[in-house]
């Protein structure tokens, strides 16, 4: 690996870092502005309400993302090649990978996108009613639950994950390891959201992800599917 490399390896890590310590103090900012100012019956089924919806959004964030990264772009693609690109399809090369990943490493990228979306949520007051509270509560529930997206299909890959998890994964609360599988063989185009897999029958029954490849196809003549070996291996060469 050259010094170049190795410095801008160094500077993603520090910034995957200030990621997770920016995400950490909006997320709190959020939950706690949004709690505090829940008061009546009505607030608090506004606040479940959208703590749900923003669980399956997250889910399908997750598959939309994981699809996009999956089937298009490079290793050269500007921001999302190195930082998302790559390590999807290093993923496909050797799934165990992930599990050797510290959290850093594991949640850095998925906190730092979505500091943005926090910093907005943040900025809504819950006093200006119940829509601004809904808002809040969604997306501060759907950028906590994105941020565990990684961890989550991280112990969807290990042998013996901690025991609380394996007790959510057997719940189906979080993804579990049978039904991630079904993304990891053959032809390896289904099955994509790896938050809680929730959504994943459902997006497989719909065939959601081809016909958005053809419809995608049609309109710009690009057609979805990389080889990842080829991107790991010229990512390694450079």
């Amino acid at each position: 690996m050259s010094a170049t490399v190795k410095t801008a390896h160094s500077a993603h890590r520090y910034l995957e870092m200030f990621g997770i310590a920016a995400f950490a103090i909006l997320e709190v900012v959020v939950a706690w502005r949004s709690l505090t100012h829940a008061h009546t019956v009505l607030d608090w089924l506004v606040v479940a309400g959208a703590t749900l919806a923003g669980f399956v959004a997250a889910d399908f964030m997750s598959g939309l993302v994981h699809w996009a990264f999956d089937r298009y772009g490079s290793d050269d693609t500007p921001l999302f090649g190195p930082n998302f690109i790559v390590p999807f399809r290093e993923h496909h090369v050797d799934p165990k990978g992930i599990t050797r990943h510290d959290f850093i490493e594991t949640n850095g990228n998925n906190c730092i996108a979505t500091v943005p979306i926090l910093a907005g949520a943040a900025s809504l007051d819950p006093t200006w009613g119940a829509m601004a509270l809904l808002t809040s509560c969604f997306l501060g529930a759907m950028c906590l639950f994105v941020f565990a997206t990684n961890q989550c299909h991280k112990w969807a890959h290990e042998d013996e994950p901690p025991t609380w998890v394996a007790a959510l994964q057997r719940w189906h609360l979080i993804l579990d390891k049978p039904g991630h599988d079904v993304h990891h063989n053959p032809p390896f185009e289904t099955y994509y959201c790896i938050t809680t897999g929730w959504l994943n029958p459902l997006l497989a029954r719909l065939d959601f992800f081809a016909r958005a490849e053809r419809l995608i196809f049609k309109l710009t003549g690009v057609k979805g599917g990389i080889d990842d070996a080829k991107v790991v291996g010229d990512r390694r060469a450079s």
